[in-house]
């Protein structure tokens, strides 16, 4: 079963953040690795030890403190929900300016198609 682990790490640079997200991505069982930088927080999710990502932090002369450990919760993604779009109706009268109205699709105003019938 998947882990949502957090671990604050001291990074200061973005080449700090890189060496960090190498590190633990080469550990077995890592599904997704993500970093914070401006809050010193990474959070790893997969089936890995919390010890184990720690420790191999240290090796790497950084100092790790493990935050939290808890099951892995999927959030729903905002974009699968649906959009209601306006209905547009053609079918409705239009004036054509000669005191008729038209039924059918209202007169273009761009000029495009074809002007002689």
């Amino acid at each position: 079963m998947p882990q949502e682990i957090k671990v604050k790490v001291s990074m200061h640079s973005q080449k700090c953040r890189k060496e960090v997200m190498k590190i633990v991505s080469k550990l077995s069982g890592v599904d997704e690795v993500s970093v914070d930088l401006q809050k010193e927080m990474l959070v790893v999710i997969g089936d890995v030890d919390p010890v184990c990502i720690a420790t191999s932090l240290r090796k790497k002369r950084k100092v790790a403190n493990i935050v939290s450990v808890g099951p892995y919760k999927k959030k729903e993604k905002e974009g699968n929900k649906s959009v209601a779009l306006p209905i547009m109706y053609y079918n409705t009268p239009s004036y054509d300016g000669y005191g008729r109205f038209i039924y059918g699709y209202p007169p273009t105003r761009d000029g495009g198609g074809c002007n002689i019938l």
